[in-house]
């Protein structure tokens, strides 16, 4: 291994070991989701590799307008930048395409497109302090998501 090598291999060491840990707890989800106008008493339970939502939400129909009591299973199934993406796993009572769009396309905090909604974690302050960095890994575990923010 040539002094160039050496010197490569040592940044990336460096770069893949250097991260900060933010922990995003069940309750700042809550307040991103509360900030959606169509979505009432919502809560929110994360769990060991899922996150429970639970609420009614606004469904305007072409006809008429309709509270809807409705809980969603998001499993996490990849990080890109600053923000995860999650499957909807299960939706109760309904699963369509349009009526999820209407609810939960609130863009920048939540995005939906074709049965994955993606959170961007630059909505909460404690992430916005750190300019630079992406999210390198996060750990799920019970009333809280882990992110691990580095370069």
């Amino acid at each position: 291994m040539n002094f160039f090598d050496k010197i490569k291999s040592g940044v990336n060491h460096i770069k893949e070991g250097k991260a900060i840990p933010i922990p995003v707890t069940a309750n700042m989800l809550q307040e991103v989701l509360r900030r959606n106008d169509k979505l009432q008493d919502v809560a929110v339970e994360i769990t060991e590799g899922e996150i429970i939502v639970t609420g009614k939400a606004e469904a305007d129909l072409k006809v008429t307008r309709k509270d809807l009591s409705f809980s969603i299973t998001l499993e996490p199934v990849q990080m890109e930048g600053r923000e995860l993406v999650f499957k909807i796993a299960k939706l109760k009572p309904l699963n369509l395409s349009i009526l999820n769009k209407r609810i939960f396309d609130k863009p920048p905090h939540l995005t939906y497109k074709s049965g994955h909604i993606r959170i961007d974690f630059n909505s909460w302050e404690i992430i916005r302090k750190i300019p630079v960095g992406k999210i390198k890994s996060y750990k799920m575990g019970e009333g809280a998501i882990t992110v691990m923010v580095g370069v």
